[in-house]
């Protein structure tokens, strides 16, 4: 016999091994949902899967009866119960055991007993686990105080005292702080910048550091200069500015301090929808795969690691960033980027620092790879040399070589003939990008790169063709 839904559908509640029961149909409003339920399992979230039995029953109907105690208490079925009521069902149909709730010690035990079938957290199965072999009252007495215990914090909090505020920035610095502004903004390809990018740029032409109408000294004495008073300045014009809003908090980071989060997933269905976008998508041939060498950039620090990728994205070109002499992982990882390129000889394109550790970085590389690891390999520096520090102008690094390594000091000096020393920050960011592009087109084939470029994109539109056809096909 077929019951209406209260929605004017028929439904026929399927038999199973709970078949023994009458099935009754009672008003909705009189099933009760079992307070113990929501401790053990916790309560009912409208998630994906509540959503995907509410699309279930309403297209299917219900397929198996609530389970109530005599005094109609829910055993099973609180999840249905919900999704039954989103659906304004008016009667619902259940079984009804001998057993009663009102006074049932055991009624803990009960629940964990028939819903062996749920989705469970590893909570709601340690709970199941503890009820099922222990005194179900004492059980979940121990559980409840527990529970109310983990909600406590037991250590103290610290007391701190004093403020830190923000200091307002003068109006005597305001030239400064636009002369700043103007630079981040035009690096602003190469967010986020180091504050050492901003100090070089600066020098191309220096602002005043601050202006003043009554001071001992002239006006030049306050113009921005390559030394540790100028770039202490900087510092402390930064920090203001990107406080109070000058500047935004983005255009300036700090590789040397890493951070890490863990990112996941509201719901499967969020998961699901991510790959939908991304099917299909995202291709590209190995623009590096038939040229006759193996091309690789490597870096000494840090803040070069945007305008290598900037240089090397365009050519598909792996690139490593050293911060200084370089661990063996590093070079081994090249090795095995080498050997599975299949070519037979290597062009390592090298950009570091005009100063004692850069000068022998570069040298440092290349023995490791030719001398350590047996690859056949050509160096390339291209920065920074002397002949873009004429080119450019340049003005030298203010920290002029150190002696701390007499060997690497001294070898320096009789090479360059003086201690003075350039940063690869002093050289613009475009002119390094094309500086770097330059060196890496001189060590390909163009011809091979033009038509695996022409090939790929090609692909990408077969690959737009299948796509739309799946697209297609699932909507039948």
């Amino acid at each position: 016999m077929s019951k209406s839904n209260g929605n004017g559908e028929s439904r026929q509640p399927s038999r199973n091994r709970n078949a023994r029961y009458k099935v009754l149909y009672l008003p909705i409003d009189e099933v009760k949902p079992s307070p113990e339920n929501e401790e053990i399992y916790g309560p009912i979230e409208h998630d994906q899967q509540t959503e995907d039995l509410i699309d279930s029953i309403e297209r299917r109907g219900l397929s198996d009866p609530l389970l109530l105690t005599r005094d109609r208490f829910i055993i099973s079925g609180h999840r249905r119960l919900y999704a039954l009521r989103y659906l304004k069902y008016k009667e619902v149909p259940v079984w009804i055991t001998k057993d009663k709730h009102d006074g049932n010690p055991e009624f803990h035990r009960l629940l964990a007993e028939y819903n062996p079938q749920r989705v469970k957290t590893p909570g709601s199965i340690l709970r199941e686990a503890l009820l099922r072999d222990n005194n179900s009252a004492d059980t979940y007495a121990a559980i409840r105080e527990r529970r109310e215990a983990s909600l406590k914090v037991n250590a103290e909090f610290m007391v701190v005292k004093g403020d830190k505020d923000i200091t307002p920035i003068s109006d005597r610095r305001i030239p400064f702080l636009e002369a700043v502004q103007k630079v981040i903004e035009d690096l602003r390809p190469y967010w986020p910048l180091s504050i050492r990018q901003i100090h070089y740029r600066l020098l191309n032409d220096p602002p005043l550091r601050q202006t003043c109408q009554r001071s001992k000294y002239g006006p030049e004495h306050w113009r921005y200069k390559n030394d540790c008073d100028s770039y202490t300045s900087l510092v402390d014009l930064l920090t203001p500015a990107r406080y109070l809003g000058y500047v935004p908090m983005t255009c300036i980071d700090d590789p040397t301090r890493p951070q890490k989060m863990w990112h996941g997933f509201a719901s499967v269905s969020q998961f699901i929808q991510q790959d939908v976008d991304r099917f299909l998508t995202g291709y590209h041939r190995d623009r590096q795969q038939d040229q006759p060498r193996y091309i690789e950039v490597f870096a000494e620090k840090s803040t070069l690691f945007k305008i290598v990728s900037r240089a090397c994205n365009q050519y598909y070109v792996p690139f490593s960033i050293g911060r200084g002499f370089c661990s063996v992982p590093v070079w081994r990882d090249i090795e095995k980027r080498f050997h599975q390129s299949g070519k037979e000889r290597m062009t390592l394109i090298v950009v570091a620092d005009y100063d004692p550790a850069g000068l022998n970085l570069a040298d440092d590389a290349v023995r490791s790879l030719r001398d350590r690891h047996n690859i056949p390999v050509d160096g390339h520096r291209i920065a920074v040399n002397p002949e873009q520090i004429e080119e450019l102008g340049l003005a030298e690094d203010f920290n002029p070589a150190k002696d701390g390594n007499k060997g690497l000091y001294n070898a320096f000096v009789e090479r360059t003939g003086s201690n003075r020393t350039w940063e690869v920050e002093a050289l613009p960011p475009d002119y390094l990008v094309d500086q770097i592009q330059a060196a890496i087109v001189a060590n390909m084939d163009i011809g091979i790169y033009t038509a695996i470029c022409e090939q790929e994109e090609s692909d990408c539109d077969q690959l737009t063709h299948i796509r739309a056809e799946i697209a297609d096909q699932l909507q039948l």
